[in-house]
């Protein structure tokens, strides 16, 4: 989107709304088979059915392009042309996801931590944050527990969680 110049969001002259034209194409697909429940097998079929002629038809187009260099247009068109091939895996398994949102938003708060981490004083104190965040994860990824139970267990094992080796 940051190739799509201000203000021209809706201007179909403009190449890089086309591009986000195949995008949305692309994800209308995806929500298409959600929307249907479609099992894996499913999704790849429709997949290969559907959307195989519209990344076809995006690679054909972006090879038309020439956009000036250096520009945002033609740094996106070197991205996309760089991942033709993984483009192109999504289509083999209906578990494969179009979009990365859901790996992303999955580090997000480890990323967020790892520049908290910068300002433990004392390596007791990394260690300390390192458990703490541990526990967090564990408790809100896979237990989906409340952050009241969270609170009473880090109170009750403070003592020995919070001990340096």
């Amino acid at each position: 989107m940051d190739a799509v110049p201000k203000g021209k969001q809706d201007d179909l002259s403009v190449p890089a709304v086309q591009a986000v034209q195949y995008c949305d194409k692309l994800f209308m697909h995806e929500r298409y088979c959600k929307e249907h429940g479609y099992t894996f097998e499913q999704r790849k079929e429709y997949r290969n059915k559907r959307s195989k002629p519209v990344i076809d038809s995006f690679f054909h187009w972006l090879e038309q392009q020439h956009p000036v260099v250096n520009t945002r247009f033609d740094q996106a068109v070197k991205y996309a042309q760089n991942r033709k091939l993984y483009l192109y895996t999504y289509l083999e398994d209906g578990r494969c996801s179009l979009s990365n949102n859901l790996s992303e938003n999955a580090i997000r708060p480890f990323t967020v931590g790892r520049k908290n981490w910068l300002f433990c004083a004392t390596p007791e104190g990394a260690h300390a944050s390192a458990v703490a965040y541990t526990m967090v994860d564990g408790y809100t990824g896979a237990l989906k527990a409340p952050v009241r139970c969270f609170g009473n267990h880090l109170s009750e094992k403070r003592e020995s969680l919070f001990q340096t080796r």
